[in-house]
């Protein structure tokens, strides 16, 4: 079919009902018209006259038409080129009705399968072109974030200190993707997010997370672990998670509209200084695609910083409308 690009065009073609009406009468007409300009019928065997228009219509109508046609056919055929018309209550009239009902059903079903397996070949070549298009844009997209956090590393960090601030980056990324791509549909789940993107800095007692199942869309999973792992650095370098008593309360919550909002809250540090550096992890918590807010505030007991992300969707209500 890929090398008859026309006959494909048919195939997938879709016809409003009218039009479909009037080819199946087509079907009828031509064959009937030929074989009354033959020879009137006067060959007998009148219905396999029909048998190609019976395969045409259901390859490119679709099955119920061939049905259709192959019944009108029927019909038109004993009435036009039978010597005798048939009575389906004599046996050997009977029995070639049958045998006409057998061969149009074994027809319609080839052309049925041959219009499904072409249907089906279009939809898995559509499906493999939007794969590569998503794949594409993916890599573009990582490519971009890559190179951007290298600049941004490179220009905010000493060089000494560069290697080691770069990989952590790059794992909280690798982290983020990894989530990203065991949904189906390229969702990630909140809680897995978070736990994964705090686990290298997590000890006995020094986080306290709670929240409900949610799923993000697929822009905001990237941006959002990207942003925990540098509220995680900092809170190792300079907050809460440089001394034993300090500890980070995470919380989020969804609500009906689709708005996750995420609380980051640290207590038992040292005090905030009224004076800070503006550094990479400034760049990662702002607003931007995926993320619709990010708001930080710097109290002397702890940083705060709250995100807002849409397009959230709560796992426990979408599963309870599944089994309502």
């Amino acid at each position: 079919m890929d090398r008859i690009p026309a006959l494909r065009r048919v195939i997938l073609a879709e016809r409003p009902p009218v039009r479909s009406m009037l080819w199946a009468g087509l079907a009828v007409a031509v064959p009937t018209a030929l074989r009354w300009f033959i020879d009137r019928g006067e060959a007998g065997i009148p219905f396999v006259t029909y048998f190609p228009a019976v395969v045409l219509a259901a390859l490119f109508l679709g099955w119920r038409w061939g049905a259709a046609v192959a019944v009108v056919s029927g019909l038109v055929a004993n009435r036009l080129f039978s010597r005798e018309p048939l009575d389906v209550f004599e046996p050997m009239d009977l029995l070639l009705v049958a045998l006409f009902a057998l061969s149009c059903a074994a027809l319609i079903w080839t052309a049925e399968m041959a219009r499904r397996l072409v249907r089906q070949l279009q939809e898995a070549k559509a499906r493999e072109e939007l794969l590569n298009h998503e794949l594409m844009h993916r890599v573009k997209n990582m490519l971009a974030t890559v190179n951007a956090m290298a600049v941004l590393t490179a220009r905010h960090t000493e060089p000494g200190q560069f290697a080691q601030a770069f990989t952590g980056r790059m794992r909280a990324l690798d982290r983020a993707t990894g989530l990203l791509a065991t949904g189906r549909n390229l969702h990630c789940e909140v809680e897995k997010l978070v736990e994964s993107a705090i686990e290298p800095f997590r000890t006995d007692g020094n986080f306290a997370v709670e929240g409900p199942r949610c799923e993000l869309p697929r822009d905001a999973c990237v941006p959002l672990a990207l942003a925990l792992h540098e509220l995680c650095t900092n809170a190792a370098k300079h907050g809460a998670l440089t001394l034993p008593e300090g500890r980070v309360l995470l919380n989020w919550r969804c609500d009906e509209g689709g708005l996750l909002t995420l609380d980051w809250r640290e207590e038992g540090g040292p005090p905030v200084p009224e004076v800070r550096r503006a550094g990479m992890g400034t760049q990662l918590l702002r607003s931007q695609r995926g993320l619709a807010s990010v708001a930080a505030e710097f109290p002397r007991e702890g940083l705060r910083c709250r995100i807002a992300i849409e397009g959230a969707v709560s796992i426990e209500d979408r599963e309870a409308e599944k089994a309502a």
